[in-house]
């Protein structure tokens, strides 16, 4: 009899062992739950502060930085020098000298990034879907645990031209509802640069981590104060993350903002880029990733470059599967 219960005791045992290994062992098997599938176009943007030397000859020379993502948002690699071209005009002929993939330069700890959203009466037409709604909430699936976003948004309406929607937080929901909230209410203008200025000055007063940044969507013309607007975000040392759709934006003025500040300027010709362009944010504000490095030489035809002097052009860039892409940039010969 004592031999029987101590049979049992030790078969219990056995199978309570069992039990809890297999209980585990299934418990490290099972997967994360996958973040959302980017479903998108293709969409390029350049990045960082873009170099432009030799003033004083016919010859100038520039450095773009492009980061380039398929319609999954995924980096789009493999290009080389025949995969990007500037078309030449009246007085400039651009040769490409070299091309290579180069890493971007990780930033420590999270990101707080207010996300600054056009709701002017124009959005109606150019994104009659929502879909810069649904590109901010991909963009909100793939913020990391040490990193947190702000929403705002601007129109024209009487002197009510920038809302403060969501604080710095890193709750996902809570901010995907303050974006459905958008949806079905633009009106007015565009006051873009004054937006700006306030959305700049949250972020430098409120944001909890030291890698701040703002990332301005909008679709239309803007007036106003540029170079105020620009310097402000130069002084509170605050990149700007510009995003254009639409074929009536202003890529120059975007391009500066980006260019100026050395934040990154996206250009989207078609509503559905946004979601590829929100989806990949994460990567350029984090410093993660890989951007191609092209080098130009811009010959002019007669006279010299003069400090001072702004080039501005479109990189056309030819990727397998798909449309060319148009990349506005803007830089200033220094």
């Amino acid at each position: 009899m004592k031999t029987s219960r101590f049979v049992q005791f030790f078969l219990l045992m056995c199978f309570s062992v069992f039990l809890f290994t297999w209980g585990c062992s299934r418990e490290v098997e099972v997967p994360l739950p996958p973040l959302p599938t980017i479903e998108g176009k293709p969409s390029a943007a350049t990045t960082g502060c873009m170099f432009v030397g030799a003033p004083g000859s016919a010859t100038l020379t520039m450095r773009l930085d492009i980061y380039a993502v398929d319609k999954n948002g995924r980096l789009i690699s493999g290009l080389g020098a025949n995969n990007f071209s500037i078309p030449n005009d009246y007085n400039r002929t651009y040769n490409l000298l070299k091309t290579t993939s180069t890493a971007l330069t990780a930033k420590a700890g999270g990101y707080s990034a207010m996300m600054l959203m056009d709701q002017s009466g124009s959005i109606a037409d150019t994104d009659p879907d929502d879909l810069r709604i649904q590109a901010g909430k991909i963009f909100m699936d793939y913020i990391g645990t040490g990193d947190v976003v702000a929403l705002s948004t601007f129109s024209g309406y009487n002197d009510y031209y920038f809302s403060l929607r969501s604080r710095f937080t890193n709750q996902k929901e809570g901010i995907k509802k303050s974006l459905d909230s958008l949806s079905g209410r633009v009106s007015g203008g565009t006051p873009l640069y004054e937006a700006t200025v306030l959305a700049t000055n949250y972020t430098a007063q409120n944001a909890p981590t030291s890698n701040k940044a703002v990332i301005v969507f909008t679709d239309g013309q803007a007036s106003g104060d540029l170079d105020a607007c620009i310097t402000n975000a130069q002084q509170k040392g605050i990149p700007l993350f510009t995003i254009g759709l639409s074929g009536s934006v202003n890529v120059e003025v975007l391009s500066r903002m980006a260019t100026e500040t050395c934040g990154a300027f996206f250009y989207a010709k078609d509503a559905e880029q946004l979601v590829t362009s929100f989806g990949t944010l994460g990567n350029l504000l984090r410093g993660k990733g890989q951007v191609y490095r092209t080098e130009w030489a811009i010959v002019r035809s007669s006279g010299t470059w003069r400090t001072g002097e702004v080039v501005t052009s479109t990189i056309r860039l030819s990727i397998p599967n798909s449309d060319p892409l148009e990349v506005p940039f803007w830089v200033k010969v220094k």
